[in-house]
């Protein structure tokens, strides 16, 4: 998805949400990578929680879906590449050898959309 910034700027962003109001307007929920330097965290805030991303380990490749009907006795999985737009919901970050193992399980079944293809060194 393309977010367009003020200013006019065009950026790369995930589609998290979307919502229609009353008067059939939608609205977005969107995610965008800025650089540090443009945020300003709140004060009292406490960021503890926050997923933190180390240099060298790079995003992750994999991101496994859990749709509405899942339960332990009857797996309802999608796997997607991270940057997939279809990813949406409940989220769980993959390694590439766990990605690979619940597909070849028949745990998770590859989305549609991105049609991942972990564990062949490539996306």
């Amino acid at each position: 998805m393309t977010v367009t910034l003020p200013g006019g700027r065009a950026v790369a962003g995930r589609l998290r949400a979307r919502r229609r109001d009353a008067d059939g307007q939608w609205a977005y929920e969107v995610s965008i990578d800025v650089p540090a330097a443009a945020v300003r965290p709140v004060d009292g805030e406490d960021y503890g929680q926050v997923p933190t991303e180390r240099a060298g380990g790079g995003r992750p490749e994999w991101v496994l879906q859990a749709l509405p009907q899942d339960t332990p006795d009857q797996r309802a999985l999608i796997l997607h590449r991270a940057d997939c737009w279809a990813a949406q919901g409940r989220l769980t970050r993959a390694s590439d050898r766990e990605a690979a193992i619940f597909v070849q399980q028949g745990w998770a079944t590859a989305c549609d959309v991105c049609k991942p293809t972990p564990g062949s060194g490539g996306r």
